[in-house]
């Protein structure tokens, strides 16, 4: 247990609470008790491990006993917990899949977080996302999944990329002729996923071979993107389980 945290090492933590600077040095502070030990669950530990108080300790590189006010310097929330951990960045990775979604343009870093997620607990294959997607190793996209950007494999790739790969592309749409709970294709597949405020855009519609609808009895304009993903993800994962 280390008891000294030099002022240099607090301004390089508090530092990586802007994008640039997480890039630049790979490493990203996440902060809490559910998301550590759920990511220890994995087999994934911090390098350096921070306790404000009396907690139930994590494997870790190094362990830092710090005060109460150093918390609020290196962590986002505005009420830190009284534990966080120091990582590196959620790295992309190439994957094969039957099943796999392309995020288009999730901007919202809540939304984000919630699909990789949802995606974790359906056993999504992974996730392919555009270039104009937010930040997957923000702070708060992590928190959102619950660590679940570091389970999840996942790539970027933009239309043209997309277009190569070895699978058919389908669009989630409102007004799509299939019909989600009868989607059960016998080939690899790749679903897109617009945002809720722009939704899918031309190039990736154009490369759809077909749309797929979520149906709305009640007559709701739209779903939230994270909603619409988890009830695909749900489907997709009923299907495998129960194949007609």
């Amino acid at each position: 247990m280390n008891t000294t945290f030099s002022t240099s090492h607090l301004r390089f933590l508090a530092s990586l609470k802007q994008k640039k600077h997480r890039l630049q040095e790979n490493r990203v502070v996440v902060e809490g008790k559910r998301i550590l030990h759920q990511l220890a669950d994995w087999g994934i530990y911090p390098l350096e491990l921070y306790l404000s108080q009396e907690e139930p300790e994590l494997e870790a590189g190094q362990i830092f006993r710090v005060s109460p006010q150093v918390m609020p310097r290196i962590c986002e929330s505005e009420t830190p917990p009284s534990i966080a951990g120091l990582f590196e960045l959620p790295q992309p990775r190439k994957f094969a899949f039957r099943i796999a979604f392309y995020l288009d343009g999730i901007s919202d870093p809540g939304n984000l977080g919630t699909i990789f997620r949802t995606a974790s607990a359906f056993g999504v294959e992974g996730l392919i996302l555009s270039s104009e997607c937010c930040e997957v190793s923000s702070p708060k996209v992590i928190r959102s999944s619950l660590g679940a950007v570091y389970r999840v494999p996942f790539f970027y790739a933009n239309p043209y990329e997309v277009f190569n790969l070895p699978a058919v592309l389908y669009c989630l749409d409102i007004d799509g002729q299939l019909k989600i709970s009868e989607f059960q294709p016998d080939h690899p597949a790749l679903i897109a996923l617009g945002s809720e405020a722009h939704g899918l855009s031309d190039s990736i519609k154009k490369l759809s071979k077909a749309s797929i609808q979520i149906p709305m009895p009640g007559n709701m304009e739209s779903l939230n993107a994270a909603l619409s993903f988890g009830i695909a993800a749900y489907e997709m994962a009923k299907g495998q389980l129960n194949p007609k």
